[in-house]
């Protein structure tokens, strides 16, 4: 099992001005894979129950937790630079 946690941002950018293909979950070519809303414990159990069953029954599974990250990633970089201020 194989999980992304999508936070929306890379460090100092948003995802959609670094990457071509957004949907994380559909990038593992031939390992299957699907998006859940992260922020929401109980999706984040049983989605992790189904992917368990999952990847012992049938191999390997991508799953992306879509989450939000509240600040910057390092003393560096503070997060104010790339979001708006409505954002912020």
């Amino acid at each position: 099992m194989y999980v992304c946690e999508n936070n929306n941002y890379a460090m100092g950018t948003s995802n959609d001005r670094h990457s071509n293909n957004t949907k994380f979950y559909a990038r593992g070519d031939l390992i299957p894979g699907f998006k859940i809303e992260g922020q929401n414990i109980l999706n984040v159990r049983e989605a992790m129950k189904f992917a368990g069953k999952y990847a012992v029954e049938n191999g390997p599974i991508l799953v992306e937790m879509a989450t939000y990250r509240y600040h910057g990633h390092s003393m560096s970089d503070p997060g104010t630079t790339y979001r708006t201020k409505d954002e912020v």
